[in-house]
């Protein structure tokens, strides 16, 4: 057995059977070589962190580059200090499942088709308490919503187009004003230091997985799964390469974090160190 054969062999045994189910596996695959239903299809490779019950299909979900994901991923360092702050104005990921629950989340790489023709960005969330932080208040718990309103305003459906949004020309023009918490003028730097692409892809665009015949007009697959990690995993690959740039100025100044296997992410102390 080839060394490839191995390693998805054990992904099989490990993280399908945690809930994603190996009948989706064998789907997506026949359908990755199915004729395509897509006319002048594009292929992507995009990346999603979510809880690991979901399935790799990301059907009502939000995806990105892997600049887009590294914002995604970067920003919410400071997540400890965010949800200090008791301002629900402030702390906009600390209810966010895809955030906040971070022993339970995955990184999933994929390569979807897409209709290049794109649409409004989608706002994408798991319904939290009934909502999905976005506009919609009345929706079911641990199902994903997507909203193509405003940030702030009613929640409207998406149509079946990709959503797309391109973090330098949406995130990274905001400038951290006097007097803003140190979270929001990390997340406005990490903006223009990473830039990145997000995408949206809603069930009515939805191709399928291959097993009937894709409806007429929809506008993404998935193409190919490549591969699914543990999160805490990536972060403490992250962390140690951070923490490696500079052991002893800032991290070592910490009293309540040390690096390594001592590293206490939620201290302030090293969280200001991560993003300096």
């Amino acid at each position: 057995m080839s060394r490839d054969a191995r390693r998805r062999k054990k992904f099989t045994m490990g993280v399908w059977h945690q809930g994603v189910g190996s009948v989706v596996l064998v789907a997506l695959a026949a359908g990755s070589h199915a004729l395509s239903p897509i006319p002048n299809g594009v292929n992507i490779t995009v990346y999603h962190v979510n809880p690991v019950q979901y399935g790799v299909a990301p059907i009502n979900m939000n995806t990105a580059d892997i600049l887009g994901d590294m914002y995604f991923d970067l920003r919410s360092k400071a997540l400890p200090i965010e949800c200090a702050s008791n301002d629900p104005n402030k702390g906009r990921d600390c209810d966010n499942a895809e955030v906040a629950n971070n022993s339970a989340l995955v990184i999933t790489k994929l390569v979807l088709e897409v209709n290049p023709d794109f649409g409004q960005y989608g706002l994408c969330n798991i319904c939290v308490n009934g909502s999905d932080h976005h506009g919609n208040n009345s929706c079911v718990d641990g199902a994903y919503n997507c909203n193509c309103g405003s940030f702030t305003g009613p929640s409207k459906p998406c149509g079946s187009p990709v959503g797309f949004m391109n973090i330098s020309a949406m995130m990274a023009r905001h400038r951290c004003d006097a007097g803003d918490p140190n979270f929001e003028c990390w997340h406005d730097s990490t903006a223009r230091k990473t830039g990145g692409k997000w995408f949206s892809t809603v069930d009515v665009g939805y191709c399928g997985d291959g097993t009937t015949p894709a409806p007429p007009g929809c506008t993404w697959r998935v193409a190919e799964f490549v591969k699914r990690v543990n999160k805490t995993c990536s972060d403490n690959v992250i962390y140690g390469e951070v923490e490696a740039f500079d052991p002893t100025t800032c991290f070592g100044q910490c009293t309540d974090s040390g690096v390594g296997k001592l590293r206490n992410t939620t201290s302030p102390c090293w969280i200001g160190c991560f993003y300096d």
